[in-house]
């Protein structure tokens, strides 16, 4: 029998992913688990990073603010993007200069995101091309949290 299976554990954090395969599993549930293993990689990642997420985030919804996906939209907000104006505004994000190159890595992450893009294969994209595909939404709120 073949398998996919990702276990994680660090501190309190802990993941797994498995998918057992057979005859009658399809390549797009293969490319699911492997799409959500990878999302959920990629958001730890950020979480123990040392950055502060929050930062990054709201300069990425301040400069994609009413903006919906298109192409042009996406140029549109990387032209206005100006070097040392967002470089203050990230170092603001990161406990030492150095961290510079992982708060860029999620800002443009974040701005991919508010416009509805993704730089990878994820259960939306999968469950758009592929219906049939039931894919288990991630635990927790993931939404906007309202201030109070």
């Amino acid at each position: 029998m073949e398998e996919v299976v990702f276990n994680a554990k660090y501190k309190e954090w802990i993941a797994v992913k498995k998918l057992l395969i057979d005859d009658s599993t399809k390549p797009e549930e293969v490319a699911g688990v492997l799409s959500s293993i990878q999302a959920t990689l990629v958001r730890k990642a950020y979480d123990f990073s040392g950055i502060n997420k929050t930062v990054v985030e709201e300069l990425a919804s301040k400069i994609t603010a009413g903006k919906r996906k298109t192409y042009p939209n996406l140029a549109e907000v990387f032209s206005q993007m100006k070097p040392g104006e967002f470089k203050t505004a990230l170092l603001a994000a990161c406990p030492d200069p150095k961290y510079l190159p992982i708060a860029e890595s999620y800002l443009l992450c974040c701005v991919l995101s508010n416009l509805g893009f993704s730089a990878y294969l994820n259960s939306e994209i999968l469950m758009s091309v592929f219906p049939e595909l039931k894919m288990p939404k991630p635990k927790g709120n993931f939404g906007k949290k309202k201030k109070a």
